[in-house]
């Protein structure tokens, strides 16, 4: 029986051909931390972080230790400027120039994060963590066909025959709730819809097999009334995928009611960490308060 192939992912001449790759050095190597804390997946030890290397920077974030176990979600919570959202991209990796982390640790399974090269900070987006940002690139070439890139990643980071990968870009894209997703595979991102386009975006980021997916404010992506979230369609893969989940956003409530745990951040530092439970039911913080009674009266 002959194996259908969608046309996107038929031999022949490709739509773009992917630039080589710079051969890996030794020293680009990310190396296991003989100091590895307990089973969490991931823990980060006092971060500094500053707006750029000069000395007297303004600090954007200081003091900063979590940790994040295996299947787990939790919440980052803090306003606009907090320093919520630069801690995340900290520990993704993605802290625009010229911010830096001038201080502490970030170790994702073993593997410490902080003064890791470029090259292998890149190789680590590729298989430990994701970042899902409405302020962030999606990660997928505007002008290639989603199929193929949904394809190539599997072929790389799954080790999947041509004919397997084109199959699982499928499913991955049935998975996020796309109404058809052999037409989706056809078409480039620039040809869909926000809301389309989040979910491929997730579909494009589950393609890597990261074990850290963060959401950065995952419900602003979404305009259409009624859509679900990222994060909404994201907790479904949880155990499916092994993932664990880290929520930024400015909505206290919304993130007690839909993470584990939750970690409260005002002018750049941890003021109260606990389950989502406590957080709710016995908040010990003033801001803490202020973000749940801001939460309650936008509900209302």
């Amino acid at each position: 029986m002959k194996t259908f192939l969608p046309s996107w992912q038929s031999p022949g001449k490709p739509h773009c051909s992917p630039a080589p790759s710079a051969p890996a050095s030794a020293d680009d190597e990310p190396v296991p931390s003989d100091g590895f804390r307990a089973t969490a997946l991931l823990d980060a030890r006092g971060l500094q972080i500053t707006e750029s290397t000069q000395t007297g920077a303004p600090v954007l974030a200081t003091g900063i230790s979590l940790s994040v176990a295996r299947g787990e979600v939790i919440g980052l919570v803090g306003v606009t400027g907090s320093g919520a959202r630069e801690i995340a991209l900290a520990i993704a990796g993605r802290l625009p120039e010229p911010a830096v982390v001038a201080a502490g640790s970030i170790l994702i399974d073993g593997i410490e994060l902080v003064g890791a090269s470029r090259r292998a900070l890149n190789r680590l987006r590729d298989t430990k963590i994701s970042l899902i940002s409405p302020a962030a690139p999606t990660g997928l070439a505007p002008d290639q066909v989603i199929g193929r890139q949904l394809a190539r990643t599997l072929r790389r980071t799954g080790g999947l025959s041509r004919t397997d990968a084109a199959r699982r870009a499928l499913e991955l894209l049935e998975k996020v709730g796309l109404p058809d997703p052999q037409a989706t595979s056809l078409v480039v991102p620039t040809q869909l819809e926000p809301t389309a386009l989040l979910q491929v975006t997730i579909a494009a980021a589950l393609s890597q097999h990261p074990d850290i997916l963060i959401l950065d404010e995952p419900t602003r992506a979404v305009e259409a009334a009624g859509e679900p979230s990222a994060l909404e369609l994201c907790r479904g893969f949880l155990q499916e995928f092994g993932l664990s989940i880290i929520v930024v956003s400015r909505n206290l409530g919304l993130a007690a009611a839909t993470c584990d745990r939750v970690t409260v951040v005002e002018a750049g530092r941890v003021v109260e960490q606990a389950s989502a439970a406590e957080i709710l039911a016995s908040p010990r913080h003033p801001h803490t308060h202020s973000l749940l009674e801001a939460a309650r009266s936008a509900r209302g």
